[in-house]
């Protein structure tokens, strides 16, 4: 290890014959103000530029380190050593620098200049340290640079402090810029469209926002996941809008996202305006508030105490089971949560089992069932149960009530505009009659396309499950969200060696609310 320089009169000592350096290259453009990435060519030319000064000062380059559109005012969240969370400027190009600084891989560190190396005064104290602990030769091309004595040090943290408040008035101006285009509804992202919209991110994509509202009754009734939907889509060969396969993730997000229903976002959270109403894009929306709500409603994961959190009710959480009533079956013994299983039969082939887990994984280990028989049984009874409540659900939703009042005006709207037409309205009279008469068109459509959506969405799912239940498409997910919505439970009782399976030892505990 290097021995630490010798300090004196307020000045780091540095003693390395210029034809003994070696150095690393520093060159960092960051974005612009307007999100557009730097012009990568400009670090090229810093590069070239320092490749010739540091020649006339003697040595060697050991590393050349281009940051191209690298912010060093922007800070993200980092877990610290103590296990809590802070805020830092990411560097990693910038970090290995100093790493083959201390490192003794190099000896000298070439920049531009102070601000293009940092704007964040923790990297200024790290570079500081180098030149006081390992001797490092530090120098920029504009000069205005010399770590090695005290008032260089004390002039540096001041251009750094003043660089760091230029940085934050231009932060602060373009967050006040995005947030004034975000009140007006514009548009406001990354560089790709939105999926369900065209390239101009206002008009909807005609084939795409189609399958997105093809799916939307199955969400809503909440017999459609993200992962049966990603499936989905990938076997029809439906492509993102780079063109990949789609991910569960993927899905969940896009129709989670307020843009659906023309709701605008800022910063992460839906932008409200002087009367503490959502603000509206400029785009098109693909669905209603009332059907956003509602998907939002079924794919927005559960909150509960960790501490007493089953697999049953853990939507969102990841889990996924290869046995139908996993989430579901208990010991009838000690009412511990059993598991699934294989086990080879007399004939030596493997057969489904839910075993009640050992004494030592928190159970009694003393009920093992095959569960073939328990999973027709019990598929048996859900869909007979879902049956019942899709004829129950389909009386409770008669027709809507106001279809008549919505007839009686589209025919007022046109008769008044035959009699303008026929010149018996004037137009003074005619125009602001009918915008109201729109008005009030507008309020009842909307009403009754989320009534008829929510009628559908129980007629074609739930009333269906007989048939949808065999075919191939119809995942262990999608089953299981089934079940779930008739049981909470499925007790298995002990019997007998050699007791066939009877009804009676299973116990079905049915959903309050269903």
């Amino acid at each position: 290890m290097a021995k630490t320089p010798r300090r004196e009169m307020g000045r780091t000592l540095i003693d390395t014959a210029p034809d003994q350096l070696v150095w690393v290259l520093s060159a960092r453009e960051s974005r612009t103000e307007a999100d557009r990435p730097a012009d990568e060519g400009k670090v090229d030319h810093q590069l070239s530029d320092l490749r010739k000064f540091v020649g006339g000062i003697g040595g060697r380059v050991a590393k050349e380190v281009p940051e191209a559109n690298v912010s060093s005012f922007k800070r993200k969240r980092v877990l610290l050593p103590d296990g809590t969370y802070g805020f830092r400027v990411v560097r990693p190009d910038w970090e290995s620098i100093l790493t083959s600084l201390r490192r003794g891989e190099a000896n000298a560190l070439a920049c531009v200049d102070l601000d293009r190396a940092t704007r964040d005064p923790r990297l200024l104290e790290d570079v500081i340290d180098a030149v006081e602990l390992y001797g490092i030769y530090v120098v920029s091309m504009t000069g205005n640079i010399d770590l090695s004595t005290d008032h260089g040090i004390s002039a540096a943290r001041s251009t750094v402090n003043q660089r760091n408040d230029e940085s934050r008035n231009t932060s602060r101006r373009v967050a006040v810029g995005k947030r004034k285009a975000a009140a007006k509804g514009k548009n406001h992202g990354g560089p790709n469209r939105s999926y369900g919209w065209r390239k101009d991110r206002v008009t909807l994509h005609k084939r795409e926002s189609a399958h997105i509202l093809a799916a939307l009754p199955r969400i809503i009734a909440g017999a459609l996941t993200p992962l049966a939907l990603a499936n989905e889509w990938n076997d029809r060969k439906i492509p993102t809008v780079k063109g990949g396969a789609w991910r569960a993730a993927t899905i969940r997000n896009m129709f989670l996202r307020p843009r659906m229903c023309g709701k605008v976002v800022y910063r992460e959270e839906i932008l409200m305006d002087e009367n503490n109403e959502p603000v509206r894009g400029q785009w098109q929306p693909m669905m209603t508030d009332s059907q956003w709500d509602a998907v939002v409603a079924q794919w927005t994961p559960v909150k509960s105490d960790k501490s007493d959190r089953g697999r049953l009710g853990s939507r969102g959480t990841g889990f996924r089971t290869n046995s139908l009533l996993s989430p579901f079956v208990r010991c009838g013994k000690c009412k511990a949560r059993m598991t699934g299983s294989r086990r080879p039969n007399r004939r030596g082939e493997m057969e489904k089992m839910y075993l009640c887990p050992s004494k030592g994984q928190g159970g009694c280990g003393g009920v093992t069932r095959l569960a073939a028989p328990v999973d027709e049984y019990i598929t048996a009874l859900v869909i007979a149960d879902q049956e019942r409540m899709a004829s129950h659900k389909v009386e409770d939703l008669p027709p809507w009530p106001r279809e008549k009042e919505l007839d009686e005006l589209e025919k007022r709207i046109n008769e008044s505009t035959r009699r303008y037409e026929a010149g018996e309205y004037s137009a003074e009279r005619y125009f602001p009659s009918l915008a109201r008469m729109e008005s009030e068109l507008s309020v009842l459509r909307r009403e009754h396309r989320d009534y008829e959506t929510q009628r559908e969405g129980i007629k074609t799912v739930v009333a269906n499950l007989a048939q949808e239940w065999e075919k191939p498409g119809f995942s262990m997910e999608q089953r299981q969200a089934a079940i779930a919505r008739s049981l909470t439970a499925v007790i298995i009782a002990p019997v007998g060696k050699g007791v066939r399976f009877k009804p009676d030892q299973i116990t079905p505990v049915w959903r309050e609310t269903r």
